[in-house]
C-alpha cells in the first residue's frame, strides 16, 4: 500500500525493515488471560540492576533541569581508568547501538560496504540500511558461528566496516583470537574492524573457552573499535547507555556526527556506580553460566538442538517451524524469541531466567518441544 509520502521518502528508507519490538509483560497477560508470565526474550539481566547504580540515581533527581556533561567527563574518565585507555580514546553512545549508527555515518562513503556474517545481530544490517550504505553478510560454519575464512573472502576493495559480535547475538558463538587477528590481517588498508562485545562479561565466566578480547586487540591495532553497553549484565537496558574504545582519530569524527546531549545524566551516573560494581557483575555471570549449562542439560526432545553459548541466551533450533512452539510458550507464560526475523525460522532464542522461574521455563520448553 503506498501513500502521499511515498514520493518524498528516500527508496532505500521506504525498504527498511520495522523493528517488531514485543509487547509489555501486562499486555499479554491481559491478552491471554494469564498471570506470573516469564519473559526470557530479550537477554536481559535476571538479577536486576545493578544495586550500586540503583543507590546512586535518587540523589541525581533533584538535578534534572540540567542538561547533562555532553562530553561524559566523569563516565570516560571512569571507564579509561577501569580499563586502562586513555580518556580521548572513549565516546559515549545512548547504548551501544547509537555508536555503531554513528561508526557508519562517520566512517563510510554512499559505496562503501559493511560486512559481517549471516546471523548476526540485526542492528548490523539496519544501521547500515538507513544509512544507505550496501550491506553483505558472508556464509557461516554448520553452527552458525562466524566463518573466518568465508568472512575474508566476502571482503572487497569497498569493504569499510568488518563487524563482528562476540559473543554473537542470537547465536551465542564468540571468535577466537587468532580468528580476529586473521580477520584483522586481511583488512585493505582503508577498512575497520568492529568488535561488538555487549556480552563481554559473560565470556569471561567461561576462560576454557578462546574467545578474543576487543579491548587487548585495539590496543595493538588502531583499526580495531571495540563497543561494550552497560544494557546486559550492569542491568540498566532502561536507561541506554553504551561506550565505544577506539583510537582518538575514530573518537574525534563520532563526535561530528553524535547528536548533542544524547547520554542522560542519569545514564551517566548510574553507570559510573555499575561500573564499581563488581560484585554484581560477578553473581550475574556466574547465574549466566549455570543456567545456559542446565538449559544445555536438560531440553531435551526428539530433533531439538541447543547450541553453546557464552552470552546470558542459547539459541534452541526446533528442527521444525518455531511460530507454532512460540505461540504455545507464550499460552503457558513463557515469552521467548522468535527467530524468524534473522532468518532462522526454525529457531527460537532463551534467555536465562531468575533461578526461582528456571524449573518452569525448562518444563515449558521440553512439553512444547516434545509435542
Amino acid at each position: 500500500m503506498t501513500s502521499w509520502f511515498d514520493e518524498l521518502t528516500p527508496a532505500h528508507v521506504r525498504s527498511l525493515d520495522m523493528y517488531q519490538p514485543g509487547k509489555p509483560i501486562e499486555e499479554l497477560e491481559r491478552e491471554l488471560g494469564i498471570t506470573g508470565a516469564i519473559k526470557v526474550a530479550s537477554n536481559e539481566n535476571p538479577m536486576g540492576a545493578s544495586p550500586k547504580a540503583v543507590a546512586a540515581l535518587p540523589p541525581a533527581l533533584a538535578s534534572l533541569h540540567l542538561y547533562p556533561d555532553a562530553g561524559g567527563f566523569a563516565l570516560r574518565r571512569a571507564l579509561a581508568t577501569r580499563f586502562d585507555v586513555p580518556i580521548g580514546g572513549i565516546a559515549l553512545g545512548n547504548g551501544s547501538n547509537d555508536l555503531l549508527y554513528q561508526l557508519v555515518l562517520a566512517t563510510t562513503d554512499p559505496t562503501d560496504e559493511v560486512l559481517t556474517h549471516r546471523y548476526a545481530f540485526l542492528s548490523y544490517r539496519l544501521a547500515a540500511q538507513v544509512a544507505g550504505r550496501p550491506f553483505v553478510a558472508a556464509p557461516v560454519t554448520a553452527d552458525l558461528a562466524c566463518d573466518v575464512d568465508a568472512l575474508i573472502a566476502a571482503i572487497t576493495p569497498r569493504t569499510k566496516l568488518v563487524v563482528l559480535g562476540t559473543p554473537n547475538n542470537p547465536t551465542g558463538s564468540v571468535v577466537t583470537r587468532a580468528g580476529a587477528a586473521k580477520v584483522l590481517a586481511a583488512l585493505p588498508s582503508r577498512a575497520l574492524l568492529v568488535i561488538d562485545e555487549a556480552y563481554s562479561e559473560y565470556a569471561a565466566q567461561w576462560p576454557e573457552v578462546d574467545h578474543v578480547d576487543g579491548l587487548a586487540l585495539q590496543r595493538e591495532d588502531r583499526r580495531v573499535i571495540t563497543l561494550r553497553t552497560f544494557s546486559k549484565i550492569y542491568g540498566l537496558a532502561g536507561i541506554r547507555i553504551g561506550f565505544a574504545v577506539a583510537d582518538p582519530a575514530v573518537i574525534d569524527v563520532l563526535g561530528r556526527v553524535g547528536r548533542t546531549f544524547h547520554v542522560s545524566s542519569l545514564a551517566q551516573i548510574a553507570a559510573v556506580a555499575a561500573l564499581d560494581d563488581t560484585e554484581h557483575v560477578a553473581a550475574s555471570a556466574l547465574h549466566a553460566r549455570t543456567q545456559i549449562e542446565r538449559l544445555r542439560a536438560e531440553i531435551s526432545a526428539p530433533g531439538v538442538r541447543v547450541l553453546p553459548s557464552l552470552a546470558n541466551f542459547v539459541l534452541i533450533d526446533c528442527g521444525r517451524p518455531s511460530g507454532p512452539i512460540y505461540d504455545k510458550l507464550l499460552r503457558s507464560g513463557v515469552i521467548v524469541r522468535p527467530m524468524a526475523a534473522w532468518g532462522l525460522p526454525g529457531c527460537i532464542r532463551v534467555s536465562v531466567a531468575r533461578e526461582a522461574e528456571m524449573p518452569r521455563v525448562i518444563a515449558a520448553l521440553n512439553d512444547v518441544l516434545a509435542d
